[in-house]
């Protein structure tokens, strides 16, 4: 099932941004039972070939993948490639809202380019059935994490096509001169309000959970979509683990 139907239908899901350039780490993440997979290329240097690759990883591992954008023209890029959503970083106007649903969707509601991937079978298949179809599956996400944009949040959840509003605290304390104190009040509070703005409008709030407690509070509050960290950051604290246990030990003979 899509991501998006699963989310409409109220399931719990859960994903990790991928920053690590290889098809690997998508089926290693699909195998540690994660629903979807934000590749990022806004922090990253992946290049076309290495997403093209991820992207059929992710569709052979039957994970949803969800790519976040450093230019516009890598959204018509990675939908045609199989991406299931686009992460547009630092939505700050209604406007750019506009401008983010234009890139992903088709006509009426877009100016999506038409050609013929792998969503028809690369013209296998009717190419206006699968136009209709893939439309349907599409999931445009809005990052709000500066100033202009929260005070723009309301109108930017109100866009007609937005899906998702992501929270992004770390640059929303660099907007509130507070730069990586995403606990710090005004940084949790304006968190508190990107929620209220996407509830407000009947749309997903996706959370970044960054203590148990948090989590706790958003799954409490309703919300079902999680982005649980990044790849590189577990697996470094993974690996310092299972080093300390040995270190640990020797310590004890």
């Amino acid at each position: 099932m899509y991501l998006k139907a699963r989310l409409k239908g109220g399931d719990t899901v859960y994903g990790l941004f991928c920053s690590t350039p290889s098809a690997l780490s998508i089926e290693i993440i699909a195998s540690a039972g994660y629903d979807f997979v934000v590749i990022d290329l806004e922090h990253t240097l992946i290049s076309a070939e290495q997403l093209s690759a991820m992207l059929l990883a992710a569709r052979a591992s039957n994970i949803a993948a969800l790519v976040r954008i450093a230019a516009h023209h890598q959204a018509l890029q990675a939908l045609d490639a199989g991406a299931e959503g686009i992460v547009f970083p630092h939505i700050r106007t209604e406007q750019e809202a506009r401008d983010a649903v234009h890139l992903c969707h088709f006509s009426p509601l877009g100016k999506r380019s038409l050609n013929s991937t792998c969503h028809s079978r690369y013209g296998r298949d009717d190419l206006t059935d699968s136009m209709y179809a893939a439309q349907q599956h599409i999931l445009v996400i809005a990052m709000i994490e500066d100033l202009n944009g929260l005070a723009q949040a309301k109108n930017i959840a109100a866009t007609d096509g937005i899906d998702v509003l992501l929270e992004g605290a770390a640059d929303l304390s660099q907007s509130f001169g507070l730069p990586w104190q995403t606990r710090h009040p005004d940084v949790r509070a304006a968190i508190l309000d990107i929620h209220a703005a996407a509830r407000c409008h009947n749309k997903i709030f996706c959370a970044l959970p960054r203590i148990p407690e948090d989590f706790d509070r958003w799954y409490h509050d309703g919300v079902r979509m999680f982005v649980l960290g990044d790849d590189r950051g577990i697996t470094r604290r993974a690996m310092a683990n299972h080093l300390n246990q040995h270190q640990n030990k020797v310590a004890t003979l």
